[in-house]
């Protein structure tokens, strides 16, 4: 679901419910102030959003939190994501099939990162409007739904490579140069699939308050309500419905053949038994890193088909606890950006490895640059310095090509 979708819902919940406690009340604070029965043309004055006792959503506490969450989501994606791409990109044994996969992933991952977490924490949550401009709504709004198509394309194929390699052993395996191509067609389709969104995206002014404080919102302008309604529930089915439902079969049949036992009439060895534990590792790490996906992506797509099903529904939108749930549910679709380095981190002990050398390998580079000798440091015995890129050879992370 594009995140341009999700601002225009957020927009609409902060100007139905915060704005009817807030914008109202100083209404009524410039009527007995003022001598004029129109209250509007002063209402400028009060452009600056003033917090109140009852709107916690605008008390330091929440806005503190609001800071620390984003902020903490904002650094380890880029320090995380940014690390998977180095150490494939300086080791040449760690240029695989799935690992050029992996790289995509973290790719989607940054670019949700910048154009997703910085533009809605700020429009939404601090200033609650749109203050960059046409151009940059257009971007912003295209640059967050093609990250999360890529994403969820990613994972199918890495699901589709692994089920190949693992199901039909027989079978000629994807070249490097195959993947790549599979790597252009994902970012294809997804560019294809939220073509419409900067076509429809546009500043506007819903409220009385964004005329005379004179300030915009980004959200989608379609020329008919059914035209959303459509392309909202196609843009559901190719993010989250149809990728889930292949990501289930591949990884299910996947388990089913790895944890059923060998093929009839392989021998058992040493090999491999060794062979078998590597593709179960593999298989875990790869079904966490779909369980995340879906659990951090299916509430706001939850609430983005509630929220389109009642959209005429005052009630609805009025509900006082309507800002936390989608401040909650926004806030967890963009962690996802930070968790899969976490999960190769966590899950595979050579991956573990490689982060924990090139951070290793970034501090002593840093102590030589600061004139201290690195052999003198405990914490950094045996890590080369040499002017050469880190390169892992002994962590090749060899259960991806098998």
């Amino acid at each position: 679901m594009s995140m341009d979708q999700s601002e225009e819902l957020s927009n609409d919940i902060n100007y139905k419910a915060t704005y009817a406690a807030n914008v109202h009340h100083r209404n009524d604070t410039i009527f007995n102030q003022s001598a004029y029965n129109d209250t509007w043309p002063s209402h400028e004055l009060f452009c600056i959003y003033e917090s109140s006792s009852e709107d916690f959503l605008s008390s330091s506490v929440f806005q503190i939190c609001v800071y620390f969450m984003y902020s903490a989501v904002f650094l380890v994606a880029l320090l995380g994501n940014g690390l998977v791409c180095f150490i494939v990109h300086t080791s040449p044994r760690m240029k695989t099939v799935t690992n050029y996969f992996i790289v995509n992933l973290a790719v989607g991952d940054i670019l949700m990162t910048l154009f997703c977490v910085p533009f809605s924490f700020v429009s939404m949550l601090v200033l609650r409007y749109w203050p960059f401009g046409a151009v940059m709504c257009k971007v912003v709004n295209f640059s967050q739904a093609v990250s999360v198509l890529v994403s969820a394309y990613t994972l199918l194929a890495i699901s589709i490579d692994r089920y190949i390699v693992i199901m039909r052993p027989l079978k000629p395996r994807l070249g490097k140069g195959a993947a790549k191509m599979v790597v252009a067609a994902v970012w294809g389709g997804a560019i294809i699939t939220a073509a419409p969104i900067p076509i429809v995206s546009q500043l506007q002014r819903p409220s009385p308050w964004h005329e005379a404080c004179k300030v915009d919102i980004c959200s989608e302008q379609w020329a008919d309500g059914k035209q959303s309604e459509h392309y909202t529930f196609a843009l559901l089915t190719l993010q989250f419905t149809l990728p889930l439902t292949a990501l289930v079969y591949t990884y299910g049949r996947i388990a089913h053949f790895v944890w059923g036992g060998r093929p009839p009439g392989e021998a058992e060895s040493g090999r491999d038994s060794r062979l078998q534990l590597s593709k179960r590792k593999m298989i875990k790490m790869m079904v966490t890193v779909v369980a995340v996906f879906v659990v951090c992506w299916l509430p706001l797509n939850m609430f983005i088909v509630l929220w389109t099903l009642h959209e005429g529904d005052e009630d609805w939108a009025v509900w006082p606890g309507m800002p936390y749930v989608w401040f909650a549910s926004h806030w967890l679709a963009m962690s996802h950006s930070c968790y899969n380095p976490l999960i190769y981190c966590y899950m595979n002990a050579k991956y573990r490895h490689g982060f924990k050398q090139v951070l290793s390998g970034l501090f002593c580079l840093k102590l030589n640059e600061s004139k201290r000798s690195c052999q003198r440091s405990s914490l950094c015995e045996r890590i080369p310095l040499s002017g050469e890129l880190i390169i892992f050879h002994s962590y090749s992370f060899s259960f991806f090509d098998q």
